[in-house]
């Protein structure tokens, strides 16, 4: 991990904050406008809009912030639902423990949580999920 912060890519850093605040405009919208205006409870609500934003998340990492990634697209694909999965579960834990617990305001919550799991996922995906090999390596399949 040390390694990692002494070769931190910064211009994929700040294309992933991007990409995050993408994201979260999609979670957060998609929550409050659900929660406002169509009257679904706040905890459906928050696990529609962290559902909602995953379905642009991968296309974004992986032609957007990740560009040259050499690994196979299935291969990450799979990697990329695996981990999304885990790291939404925190997430809706998260938000859970801070709007039902804590009594934090939902939105606040939200984005509370959002935030803490910025950085964790910018190395998860930076050092596995969409890493970029070495020039000597084959590009693999792009399939």
């Amino acid at each position: 991990m040390v390694e990692f912060f002494k070769k931190l890519n910064v211009a994929a850093l700040v294309r992933f904050a991007l990409g995050g605040v993408l994201s979260s405009g999609i979670t957060l919208g998609s929550t409050a406008l659900l929660h406002e205006v169509g009257s679904v409870h706040e905890r459906i609500a928050a696990a529609v809009g962290l559902l909602l934003a995953l379905t642009v998340n991968f296309g974004v990492l992986r032609f957007f912030v990740f560009k040259g990634t050499r690994q196979p697209v299935m291969r990450q694909l799979v990697m990329f639902l695996g981990s999304s999965g885990v790291f939404r579960a925190i997430e809706y834990c998260g938000f859970l423990l801070l709007s039902q617990v804590l009594k934090v305001q939902y939105l606040l919550a939200m984005l509370a949580t959002l935030g803490v799991s910025f950085i964790l996922k910018f190395a998860i995906y930076e050092l596995w999920i969409f890493r970029r090999g070495r020039e000597s390596e084959p590009a693999g399949d792009i399939r």
